[in-house]
């Protein structure tokens, strides 16, 4: 009885995500793509190495824990070091209407899994992207490293296929993705307590593909293209999100964005999720630290040597490389800014909110909570809340001042933005297909 609930919960899911029509189309599609073998996903999971090895980082393959423990003999190469294996749930469940200790439990049992293979994950992914406000947590209380669920869509999409958009995605993006507009956004890793957040970007390939029915491997290349040069002119990073049975459609696409990335003087970091989350929780342990010496500031940059130290309108730094906008690369550990009133640093209210003190420290910028409005390069007040809406704007605000300020850059070893390829493998065969509608 239970069984045949799933069943019927799950049809009536997938009906209302993509339709009628979908729901037939996605069955004719599947049929292409997978066989009862499995031999043609594994065939997938093995490009997928390959491209890793060959452009020197590490993707993501991101799976259900009873589609691994089925299939971890076939898909020996997950537990190698080619690739990071990642959670995406004990089973391929909605995880949006979850409470918290239901996400645990189920991360818990997934977790298990992986280790009784063992498997070491350090992250997940909700399947359907399906996460709530508990996700983080729940994450959190299994050890885990990083989580990657949110999502940003990006705006030449948006306007290139607008008629398209509203007849095919608006339903599923407001029931399964409910997107952030990337333009209006700021596209980084989040530090949540001891997790670190990576985001996703859209178009993803089950959007262009199956929603908007693009076969052409260049119409895909030429928007994911768009987002690589966006993300890498704002400093932001590009998630890429393409499901292995759909490699074949657009692993051209794929390659265009490795190789461009590589090749674009070398300052956009292509990497794996693991070692993204690991530099971010680096990076956040990084602090300055300011002693006054005459008429200006001596700093002092606690960090690896790997960090990336910027400074505008500092006097005698103008010899300095530049970098991003009218921040210039300083190299120097320990330096003295000559600035007689202004420490280099933004001075916060005690009021102003949490959330805006978070996302400082994600920047790089260095604070000090006070209510003296003097003496600080900028002092930031009246942000009793803070949100998403309010972060370009801060931005603006901080670079529009003229007064000194210092930072850690996003990313590390002179790179500009990031790149990353992560890959959910929800099935293997066509028999998982029938097994999770009973949610198995």
């Amino acid at each position: 009885m239970l069984n045949i609930r799933r069943f019927v919960e799950r049809l009536v899911f997938t009906l209302k995500t993509k339709g009628v029509v979908g729901f037939i189309l996605r069955v004719a599609t599947l049929i292409k793509r997978f066989d009862f073998s499995g031999n043609k996903m594994k065939e997938a999971v093995l490009t997928i190495e390959q491209l890793g090895k060959k452009y020197k980082y590490r993707p993501a393959v991101i799976v259900p824990a009873l589609v691994l423990k089925r299939h971890h003999r076939l898909l020996n190469s997950l537990s190698g070091a080619s690739l990071e294996c990642a959670i995406h749930g004990y089973t391929h469940k909605n995880f949006k209407p979850l409470g918290l200790d239901e996400q645990v439990s189920e991360i818990r049992k997934a977790k298990g899994v992986f280790e009784q293979l063992q498997i070491h994950p350090y992250g997940f992914r909700a399947p359907y992207l399906s996460w709530n406000g508990h996700t983080g947590q729940a994450v959190q209380r299994n050890n885990l490293l990083w989580e990657s669920n949110e999502t940003f869509i990006w705006n030449g999409f948006k306007k290139s296929h607008l008629s398209k958009l509203r007849h095919f995605m608006e339903k599923a993006i407001s029931v399964l993705y409910n997107p952030l507009d990337a333009p209006k956004s700021v596209v980084i890793p989040r530090l949540q307590g001891e997790i670190v957040c990576i985001p996703i970007a859209l178009p993803d390939d089950e959007i262009l593909i199956d929603r908007l029915g693009f076969k052409d491997s260049s119409t895909i290349s030429g928007l994911w293209t768009e987002i690589l040069e966006c993300t890498h002119r704002r400093g932001d990073i590009f998630v890429l999100q393409l499901h292995p049975e759909r490699l074949p459609i657009c692993r051209e696409a794929m390659e265009g964005l490795l190789d461009k990335a590589l090749n674009s003087e070398q300052d956009i970091w292509v990497t794996g999720m693991k070692e993204v989350a690991q530099w971010w929780k680096e990076k956040g342990r990084f602090e300055f630290a300011f002693e006054a010496a005459g008429k200006g500031w001596r700093v002092h940059c606690q960090c690896t040597d790997r960090a990336v130290i910027l400074g505008r309108n500092l006097s005698g730094k103008a010899s300095q490389a530049a970098f991003y906008r009218d921040y210039r690369v300083i190299e120097e550990r320990d330096f003295l800014v000559e600035s007689e009133n202004r420490k280099p640093c933004i001075a916060v209210h005690p009021q102003c909110s949490q959330e805006l003190l978070k996302f400082l420290g994600d920047e790089g910028f260095p604070y000090e909570v006070s209510d003296n409005s003097a003496g600080y390069s900028l002092f930031l007040k009246d942000y009793e809340t803070f949100g998403r809406k309010n972060e370009l704007d801060l931005l603006n605000k901080i670079e529009e001042s003229p007064n000194p300020i210092v930072r850690y850059w996003l990313w590390p070893d002179a790179q500009r933005s990031a790149f990353v390829t992560s890959h959910d493998l929800d099935c293997v065969t066509l028999t998982d297909f029938l097994l999770r509608l009973f949610g198995r």
